[in-house]
């Protein structure tokens, strides 16, 4: 482990959060129109895939009836499996994009070119393997927790145990909003990241949920934008995650010498 995380675990750090939405905000005046396009390019692509899932396997002329069937299909053992194989494939897809992400931060921050190469270079890094392994590992854990409280009857109490369900579910995503960042700027493999992301968050919790909830709130203003704008305020979630992580534990250490064999051939 990295001395430097070693001290912020043992000993605690500072996080302001006038600093991180200011910082979070530089970053994201530089990569909003590359980011933008990037998550514009992979909604689609995701949005193609869904439909054609869909379309394979309940018909065309019954998507408009997904969610009906979603509901009543929900406790059968097979949509049950079916639902985990489909969360972790996207999980897995997904995950070496926030990767991408990240990386395109730390460009800005640096004033580097940045390009729309930097959001998919991490599928041939040596650092794949271990961002794939801890977003199966996380897309598992909320997939059983919310599978455990779907039986759940609904009723009062049974809304209000459900909620806590998904309060429990958000929690996993804050505290392993490290994970990524991590293994990609500390060079630590998929346990490592797991462990010191809980370890780190959990120092300074409502600080982190507090800037995270304001990068949220910014993100989705983009819906003004006749929707289509959300592809460009939603970079902004991906520059708190990383003004977050380098307010905490820096990426000063992080440079060109780091990426020497980080892309493998």
């Amino acid at each position: 482990m990295d001395f430097n995380i070693r001290e912020k675990i043992r000993n605690g750090y500072s996080l302001d959060l006038g600093k991180l939405i200011e910082d979070c905000f530089e970053i994201y005046k530089k990569t909003y129109l590359i980011a933008g396009l990037g998550f514009l390019i992979v909604a689609i692509s995701a949005f193609v895939l869904y439909a054609f899932l869909g379309a394979t396997l309940i018909g065309v002329s019954s998507l408009s009836d997904w969610a009906i069937q979603m509901e009543s299909m929900q406790h059968e053992v097979g949509f049950i499996i079916g639902n985990f194989v489909i969360t972790i494939l996207f999980s897995t897809l997904i995950a070496p994009l926030n990767a991408g992400f990240l990386k395109l931060c730390l460009l800005a921050k640096r004033n580097q070119e940045l390009n729309l190469g930097v959001i998919f270079e991490y599928y041939k890094s040596k650092y794949l393997k271990d961002i794939l392994i801890g977003a199966v590992i996380i897309a598992l854990t909320s997939m059983v927790i919310s599978t455990v409280f779907q039986f759940i009857p609904l009723s009062i109490a049974g809304f209000f145990i459900k909620l806590i369900g998904v309060l429990i579910q958000i929690l996993i995503g804050v505290f392993t909003i490290l994970f990524v960042p991590l293994v990609i700027f500390a060079n630590e493999n998929y346990s490592e990241a797991l462990q010191n992301s809980i370890r780190l968050v959990a120092k300074k919790p409502f600080h982190i949920i507090l800037a995270l909830l304001v990068a949220t709130i910014g993100a989705f203003l983009g819906i003004i934008g006749l929707c289509i704008g959300v592809f460009f305020t939603f970079p902004i979630y991906t520059a708190m995650v990383f003004s977050i992580y380098d307010n905490i534990v820096g990426v000063e250490a992080y440079n060109v010498l780091d990426e020497i064999g980080q892309i493998e051939e």
